[in-house]
Parts: structure tokens; C-alpha cells; sequence
């Protein structure tokens, strides 16, 4: 015969609230029964107030509290309570005697800030008040077989196991245990419990719950009371020298004002309300899984883990020892673990590419077009844990230059004062001709070399790959220096340099076939792999003296880059891009006048290598126009008046593959996006300049630099710039 031993509820007034805690759980006995066995009547076994659990949207979390009674109407957002049951009469009329003690665990889990806790409501009091061991027994396991994802049990001495010979309903506790570790499909449910209130070590009577349940324990949380300043609670229990209670204990507030309560019956259901935030967000999660991630990342800057002094020994760590694992950090709970991997398959566990180390450059070229279509937008990522996280990879997005940083070191170059000045240089020996651009530093930043061999006339050029190709009309004409063409084109910007060669071969007085090759390189140390090369084939006709056109048909075939893009990890591009190109320029010199126009077409498609799957029905063009007049004699005026639209794509629609979620088998939700790569703007540089010699030794040069929609982006601000250069040879 066992003593019939209540589960009871201590009630005092402390510092203007109500301390509240659940004592004794090892007693025997319930209802009306000596012998431990509560049989109901009038109602079946396993009987609730639903048959099958409420289906809840994603994202909320069926959360168990099993206590005393409860009134529903007086429980903050009452509304978040979606089921009950009276454990002994199988109704769902919960209200009893002690209906506080139960109001103010729920509504602290209800006026949480996570909100996501939808509450199921166990009541284990009996008709004549009592709460008792067997029945709070009985209760977690049927929380279990509802649907409980978090059951909260904020009674102490829950650490210490039932006697086996309990029953309830015909049900023994071990068995309600097991229900407990086999719940939503072998998942669990967590166990959040009450560490006590006596202020000293929790005492498990010689018969630790984790010694003959270790499945249900590794389901465990132990709550332990903290103060404001992160002590331990000279009210609240704590794990002491038992390293098995530290490894689930931990702690959190042990009061809570809003319900004028206080006690470690409030710290276990703010552990059960963060155990809920992070199963709601991944409920592919077990129970042991997510309470596990609550004790790693709980917080240790308490200055009791500066403390070795604890313990029979004197020696334990004073953090352990009170604090188990340490304060609950929710934020930290949830903040990813490891590294972020973006999925490229069909299922979270084949892993994928490292978010960090996922980017994509663009070129002008794009303009605005990535940027605004949102496309990378709340892209879902896994931690290490499997967790999903939506990111923005549209951030991972970037011109491979700033506009104004580019501004500034077309002006820096063109400034004579500047190190960075470009200074020219050229040799002639005969059929040959060697000239040269380079800094005051030393660095080169163009070099080409001409050689003529009868019909046939042999050029060789290397330039850095943000200057202007020493083989383009503006450079072959000797137009007077301009802001708006110290710049590379987008196709060349990301190379260290570019190599290439061109032939021009007579085929009479006036016509003249062209090829030329050139191939680009990033720095050896740059972590792309990106490479292109370009070939042309085209005829020069020469019109009459003084004027000439050229027309001419290429391929760009790219690695690892599109039109000057180039991208890694999930955001990387294919490893054979192409794009045809046919353009034409004319050239014209006569009476003073020097004079070019430059137009040119691009067409193509490309695949990817990450999330970017194909790009279609890509068109992009650039064009430029100059005009110089310069006078004659020695101090003769210059005017200048340059027209330029550098490379823009006018149309292409990106396909991407995206991971957006994750089912609970481990499989990833995908979803197709397109966007168009067209920018908003078209970016066009318009700049006068005009130069005179003031002296033999002496020359000023104005320039005078306007754009429109710089970037390619329609809602930029036009810009200006203007430069004054004043050179005087000693």
C-alpha cells in the first residue's frame, strides 16, 4: 500500500508578486485509490475534447501545458489556446480550484514575444483539488499522443522517477513516458520541467528520472531561475554536483510581472515558448535535436563561469553548477549553426555552395536590372542543422565598380598632377611602330606594336583590362584626352590585362581584309576562374582619302562569365558562354577635322552553373561618336565634343532554379524565377573639351564632363565632372 501523496502548489508573496512551484512528484497515489490506480468513470480511455489533433498553419507550434486547472477566459491572448482536456472526466471543460497557478504559466507562454505557441491545456487536478503524481504522468503522454511538439510540466521534483507501479486510466507512467519519446512519428516531444524552488541543490531522491527514463531525458530541459543580472535565483533550485542534471539544465527570468508571478514555474514555460520558436521554424527538428541547440547556445557571460570554486570539491565551475549549461539565448538559438549552404539539388542533406562565398560581378553592362528585379531575393539557405533560412543573395550582387569610384580614377588619370596620369610614348623605326601608356609609377597600361610586311600590316597589344583598347578608333585618331574614355569596355573590366593581335591584308587600293584575336586573364591571385576571348573577322573600305569604314563580324566566348559578368559558388555561370557581335566604325580625317563613329551589336544565350540556369534571347549594343577640330601652328585651339553609351544589354529574360523551403523528409522545395537582365536607364556621356597651347612650354586643357543615367539606371541623378589641366615642360 502506497501513501496517497499530492502533488501541491506553494503560493507566497515575494517583492509584490505571487512565487509559484509545483513540490513533490514522488508520491504515490491518485484519485480515489490507496494503491496508486485511477480508473475513470463515465468516460473511455484517452477520451479529449478533439479526436485528432487541430491542423496548425506553418510556423505555429502545438505547446502542452499540463497543470493544476485553469480559467481560458482570464489567459492572455486567449485566443492561442486550441484545445483542453480534463484528464479525469475527458471533457474540455478545464476550470477547477486552483485555476491561477495554471493562468499564469499559459499566459506567460501566450504574451511571449514569439507568439507562435498555440496551447493545448491539460488539466490533472481532481474534483476535490488535489494534483497528483500519476495524473501529471498520464498527462504528458497524452499531451504526446495529441500532438505536443513542447510539453511544459512546471511542478518540481519531476526529476525524480515514478514509482513503476502508478497507474492512470490503465496507463503506467512508463508507458506515458514512451509515448512522450515516440511522438510525431519518432520526433519526440521536449519535456520542459521546473528545477524547484527550495534554493539549493535539486535533490532526485536517489532515483534520477534520467537513470531509468534516458530516452525521455535526452528530451529534457530543466528550468532554473535567474535574476536581472544573470545570477541564479536565491529562491530557484539549480543542478549542483550532478554533471547528468547540469547537461539539461538552463536557465532564464525567474519572474514574471506582466502576471504578477514568480517562481521556476515561470522559467520553464519561457524555455517551453523558446523551444516552440525554434521548432516552429524547423519542425523537421527532433525534440532532442532542438532543445539540444537551446543548451549550446546558451549564453555563459554570467560571472558565475568565472568561478571554479563550487561544488563538494570546491572546484566545480560555479556556471555549471547553478546554471547547468547557462542563461537561454533565443537569439543565438536561432541564429544559423556553421556555415550557410545554398542547395543546388534535390534534398538539404547533398549539401550545396557556401552563401558567404557566393557572388556574382557585374558588369555596367547589367545596369540596375539584378538589383531591381528582386529575383535573389529570400533565397533559402541551410545551416548545419538542416534549418532553412531565407537570405537575400541579391546583396551578393555587385557592379564590379562603384560609379563614383570610377569617376574619380578616369579624373585621376587624366590629371597631369596626378601619379596616375597616363603618359604616351611612341617609337618609329621605319614600317615599325612601338608606343606605350603608362603612370608615373611605371605601371603599363596599354603597349601596341605595328609592323607592315608588304600587303600585310601586323599589330600586337596588351592593355590593362579598365583602360580603353589601344586598337579602338579613338586611340588610333589621337583624339585630345577625354574623361569619359579613360575606361575600359564592360567585356574587358575584370582582367588584369589583354593580350591580342590583328592583321589587316590589302586585297587592293581600297579594300582590305581585318582579323583579330584577344584573350583576357584575371590576376593569379584572384579567386575567379573567369576567362574570355574574342575573335573578329570584318573588311575595311577605304572610301575615299582621309575617310574609311570598317565592318566586321565576331564571337565572345566566355568561362565562368557573362558579357563581363563572372560569378562563384551558387551564383556561378557556365562554363561555355558565346555572344556573336557585328559592328561597324567610321573613321574620317580632312581640313583640321578628326572624326569617328563606333556602333556594335551583341546577340546570345548562356547556361549557369548555380541557381542561374539559362539566360535567352540576350541583345546588347555600345556606341560612341567623337569630333576634333584642331587649328594650326604651334599654339593652335583644340575642341573636342564626344559622344558615348557604353555597353548596355537592351534584352534578356534570366532563368534561376531557387531553393525556397524544406520538407520535413529533407527534400528542398524549389521554384523557377525569371527576371529581365534590361537596366532601367541608358547611360549616356556627353563631354566637350578644348585645349590651347599658351606658350611654347605651356598648355591648358578644359573638360567638361556630363551624364545622363549614369549606371544605366533610370532614377540615378545626372552627373557632372569637370577638369582643368595645366602642363608646362621644363
Amino acid at each position: 500500500m502506497f501513501e496517497r501523496r499530492p502533488l501541491f502548489l506553494a503560493v507566497g508573496i515575494a517583492l509584490g508578486t505571487l512565487t509559484i512551484s509545483g513540490c513533490g512528484s514522488s508520491g504515490g497515489g491518485g484519485g480515489d485509490s490507496s494503491q496508486g490506480v485511477h480508473t475513470p468513470s463515465g468516460a473511455p480511455r484517452g477520451v479529449g475534447a478533439s479526436q485528432t489533433p487541430t491542423p496548425l498553419e506553418p510556423g505555429l507550434v502545438r505547446v502542452a501545458v499540463a497543470d493544476s486547472a485553469f480559467d481560458v477566459a482570464t489567459i492572455t491572448n486567449s485566443e492561442r489556446v486550441i484545445d483542453r482536456l480534463d484528464v479525469y472526466t475527458g471533457s474540455a471543460d478545464v476550470s477547477g480550484v486552483d485555476e491561477w497557478h495554471g493562468n499564469a504559466v499559459t499566459s506567460t507562454i501566450t504574451g511571449g514575444t514569439l507568439g507562435n505557441a498555440r496551447l493545448d491545456l491539460l488539466k490533472i487536478e481532481d474534483s476535490q483539488g488535489a494534483t497528483l503524481n500519476n495524473a501529471l504522468d498520464y498527462a504528458i503522454g497524452e499531451a504526446a499522443n495529441r500532438g505536443a511538439r513542447v510539453i511544459n510540466a512546471s511542478f518540481s521534483r519531476r526529476l525524480e522517477a515514478s514509482d513503476p507501479r502508478l497507474t492512470f486510466n490503465g496507463e503506467t507512467s512508463a508507458t506515458s513516458y514512451q509515448r512522450v519519446v515516440d511522438a510525431n512519428g519518432g520526433k519526440g516531444a521536449i519535456y520542459v520541467v521546473s528545477a524547484g524552488n527550495t534554493g539549493s541543490a535539486i535533490d532526485t531522491q536517489g532515483k534520477p528520472i534520467y537513470a531509468s527514463q534516458p530516452g525521455l531525458y535526452e528530451m529534457m530541459l530543466i528550468a532554473v531561475g535567474t535574476t536581472t543580472n544573470g545570477d541564479i535565483h536565491p529562491s530557484s533550485s539549480y543542478p549542483g554536483d550532478d554533471a547528468q542534471l547540469q547537461a539539461r539544465s538552463i536557465g532564464t527570468d525567474f519572474a514574471n510581472r506582466d502576471v504578477g508571478a514568480q517562481g521556476t514555474s515561470i522559467s520553464a514555460v519561457r524555455i517551453s515558448e523558446y523551444a516552440a520558436g525554434i521548432v516552429g521554424q524547423w519542425p523537421h527538428l527532433t525534440a532532442q535535436q532542438a532543445s539540444q541547440r537551446l543548451l549550446d547556445t546558451a549564453s555563459q557571460e554570467s560571472a558565475l563561469f568565472q568561478q571554479s570554486n563550487c561544488g563538494a570539491s570546491g572546484t566545480l565551475n560555479c556556471g555549471a553548477f547553478y546554471l547547468g549549461q547557462g542563461i537561454a539565448d533565443i537569439d543565438a538559438a536561432l541564429a544559423p549553426e556553421g556555415d550557410l549552404i545554398v542547395s543546388q539539388s534535390q534534398r538539404v542533406a547533398d549539401g550545396g555552395a557556401l552563401a558567404d562565398v557566393s557572388y556574382l560581378q557585374l558588369s555596367d553592362a547589367y545596369g540596375d536590372a539584378v538589383a531591381a528585379s528582386g529575383v535573389l531575393e529570400s533565397v533559402v539557405a541551410f545551416d548545419a542543422l538542416g534549418r532553412d533560412y531565407a537570405i537575400d543573395l541579391g546583396r551578393n550582387t555587385q557592379p564590379r565598380t562603384a560609379r563614383a569610384t570610377q569617376l574619380r580614377d578616369q579624373m585621376q588619370q587624366m590629371a597631369s598632377a596626378s601619379p596616375s596620369h597616363a603618359t604616351t610614348q611612341t617609337a618609329v623605326e621605319g614600317n615599325y611602330r612601338f608606343s606605350t601608356s603608362s603612370t608615373a609609377y611605371g605601371e603599363l597600361l596599354a603597349s601596341r606594336f605595328d609592323g607592315t610586311f608588304g600587303n600585310a600590316q601586323l599589330s600586337a597589344f596588351r592593355f590593362s583590362g579598365d583602360q580603353p583598347s589601344p586598337m579602338g578608333s579613338y586611340a588610333e585618331l589621337g583624339v585630345m584626352p577625354m574623361i569619359s574614355f579613360q575606361t575600359g569596355s564592360a567585356l574587358t573590366h575584370a582582367f588584369e590585362r589583354v593580350d591580342g593581335v590583328e592583321t589587316r591584308y590589302a586585297l587592293g587600293e581600297r579594300l582590305s581584309m581585318t582579323a583579330s584575336h584577344w584573350a583576357g586573364d584575371v590576376a593569379d591571385d584572384a579567386a575567379s576562374d573567369y576567362q574570355a576571348q574574342r575573335s573578329d573577322v570584318g573588311l575595311a573600305w577605304q572610301i575615299a582619302p582621309g575617310l574609311s569604314i570598317d565592318s566586321y563580324v565576331g564571337q565572345l566566348t566566355e568561362q565562368q562569365g557573362l558579357l563581363g559578368a563572372n560569378g562563384n559558388g551558387a551564383l556561378g555561370l557556365g562554363e561555355d558562354n558565346q555572344m556573336r557581335f557585328t559592328g561597324v566604325s567610321l573613321q574620317a580625317q580632312m581640313d583640321g577635322f578628326r572624326g569617328f563613329a563606333e556602333f556594335e551589336q551583341g546577340q546570345g544565350s548562356a547556361s549557369g552553373s548555380g541557381l542561374l540556369t539559362s539566360v535567352n534571347g540576350m541583345r546588347a549594343q555600345q556606341m560612341a561618336l567623337g569630333l576634333q577640330w584642331q587649328g594650326e601652328g604651334e599654339r593652335a585651339e583644340r575642341w573636342a565634343l564626344t559622344l558615348r553609351q557604353p555597353l548596355r544589354i537592351d534584352s534578356a529574360t534570366a532563368s534561376f532554379d531557387v531553393p525556397a523551403g524544406r520538407r520535413l523528409d529533407g527534400s528542398v522545395v524549389r521554384e523557377t524565377r525569371s527576371a529581365s537582365l534590361e537596366p532601367s536607364g541608358r547611360q549616356l556621356d556627353i563631354e566637350l573639351g578644348y585645349g590651347f597651347a599658351a606658350s611654347e612650354r605651356s598648355q591648358w586643357q578644359f573638360n567638361l564632363l556630363h551624364t545622363r543615367e549614369p549606371g544605366h539606371d533610370a532614377d540615378a541623378l545626372s552627373d557632372s565632372a569637370a577638369m582643368v589641366n595645366y602642363t608646362y615642360a621644363w
